[in-house]
């Protein structure tokens, strides 16, 4: 059975008319090749003014300005075929993300009856009260978890339970980790595990843009754990 646009003979092209050889390239008519060059410069050699020749080092500099301009072409196409190569494989990696978790920046975070939230708490300076305080999307504080010393960076859980151990339910809720420094109520940078949703493959060089549940949309690059 034939292929359309492929010819049932493999051997075909041995028995072809043209003459072309096959290491000649095809011209882009759009383009000024270096034979088309030398030959502008050629002519310009044969009509110059006999009183006011062209200097043999203006002629270098032309031909050098040239290889310049064609070279950079030449670059910029080059990294145009990169920057596609690349972002063939930023989807490839993108689409293994989406059901995973990954850890990012944020101050909010999903519970649900079976994953409670889980998150991380950046303590730049070593404390001795430090404290987990779980808010619903009222604002209406209903969780204080105490976590005594801690320093650098340090994990924390909580389970959906509320001060008087309610269970609460499940959504969105937002939380903040304090402690004393140096005699004052500090707040610290916190991260939260989010399940990827979706991942969308920016265009221009934007990147890769992840979906999370219950967060939004947040820059891949922010992506501090895949978990």
């Amino acid at each position: 059975m034939a292929i359309n646009g492929v010819n049932e003979n493999p051997y075909a092209f041995l028995n072809s008319t043209n003459k072309t050889s096959s290491t000649e390239e095809e011209k882009d008519p759009g383009k000024l090749q270096m034979e088309d060059f030398m030959s502008l410069m050629t002519t310009q050699l044969m009509n110059q003014d006999p009183l006011k020749p062209m200097e043999s080092g203006d002629f270098l500099g032309q031909i050098a300005s040239f290889s310049t301009v064609s070279g950079i072409s030449d670059l910029q196409d080059s990294f145009a075929s990169f920057a596609k190569a690349m972002q063939s494989d930023q989807a490839l990696q993108g689409s293994s993300l989406v059901g995973r978790s990954v850890m990012v920046p944020s101050s909010i975070g999903v519970m649900t009856a079976d994953s409670p939230m889980r998150g991380q708490i950046n303590v730049e300076e070593p404390v001795s009260n430090l404290e987990m305080k779980i808010f619903n999307e009222s604002g209406e504080l209903v969780r204080t978890i105490p976590m005594g010393a801690a320093s650098g960076y340090t994990n924390f859980e909580w389970d959906g339970l509320n001060n008087d151990g309610e269970a609460l339910s499940e959504g969105v809720y937002q939380f903040m980790a304090t402690g004393s420094v140096n005699g004052q109520n500090t707040a610290f940078a916190t991260a939260v595990v989010a399940k990827v949703d979706s991942v969308l493959v920016g265009s221009g060089g934007q990147g890769l843009t992840i979906n999370l549940a219950g967060i939004g949309s947040v820059p891949f690059s922010e992506v501090q754990e895949i978990i």
